[in-house]
């Protein structure tokens, strides 16, 4: 797809509800799906998969779908309908946000949804292609199975102890053998990975939601506000609060 060749159409978004369901349809544009808390199961002819944070969806035009919430975890979502030159002949297609960087673009766009200024405008076409640009690249970023495997494993776990031996026991393989064959594939360690996917899990429920700190803390594994502090600092520069206040602050 040729992201300069994409159109965003609208952007809306979709609260949290446990009886939200909608029946099988289609569209004639294409449709990104951003869950932002919650999980969320979708159907299409041949394919069945989930999408919770840090999955992002897309539906191609015309593709028969049916999607509804997660009961036990009522899903949200931004949701962006766009235009475009030409597009992947799949049906749904499901990638992981590496990085989070799709989730704070969603989030941003959807803020500036009603501004009228022609510039601010134009700045919206741009960053839309950028979130097109970073799914399509992610998508493109082929994994090896055990790590998508073992990631899978720690966001399903994630307010769980891991261990590496529990980790490794998961992949089948020896825990030295299992190390050093994780960290060739990725240059990081699994449990550099789990704290990783927890630090991005806790910041995206910061942006997304209104919970407090030291209730986000044991959601995502991180203990505590002190522990959950010392990650943020490692990784974002701030603490978390300090986040909070950044960026809602930046979004008005």
């Amino acid at each position: 797809m040729h992201v300069t060749r994409v159109h965003l159409l609208s952007i809306g978004h979709l609260a949290s509800d446990p009886q939200w369901k909608l029946p099988s349809h289609g569209h004639p544009f294409c449709e990104l799906i951003v869950p932002i808390r919650g999980r969320m199961r979708v159907e299409s002819p041949g394919t069945k998969l989930n999408a919770t944070i840090g999955d992002v969806l897309l539906y191609p035009p015309r593709v028969i779908h049916a999607e509804w919430s997660d009961a036990a975890a009522p899903v949200a979502v931004y949701f962006f309908s766009f235009q475009a030159a030409s597009v992947p002949k799949r049906d749904l297609i499901k990638t992981q946000d590496h990085a989070g960087r799709i989730l704070h673009m969603s989030r941003w766009l959807y803020e500036e949804r009603h501004a009228s200024d022609p510039y601010v405008q134009e700045e919206r076409q741009f960053l839309f292609q950028a979130i097109v640009a970073e799914y399509f690249r992610n998508l493109n970023h082929r994994e090896a199975p055990m790590v998508i495997q073992t990631r899978k494993y720690i966001h399903d776990h994630m307010a769980e102890s891991l261990t590496l031996s529990g980790l490794a026991r998961q992949a089948g393989m020896s825990k030295y053998h299992f190390l050093r064959s994780y960290n060739a594939l990725t240059g990081r360690t699994p449990m550099e990975d789990v704290r990783i996917i927890r630090a991005n899990a806790a910041r995206a429920l910061i942006l997304s939601t209104a919970l407090p700190l030291k209730d986000i803390a044991p959601q995502t594994g991180l203990g505590n506000e002190y522990a959950m502090s010392r990650i943020f600092r490692h990784y974002f520069n701030m603490p978390p609060g300090a986040w909070r206040r950044h960026w809602h602050g930046s979004w008005g």
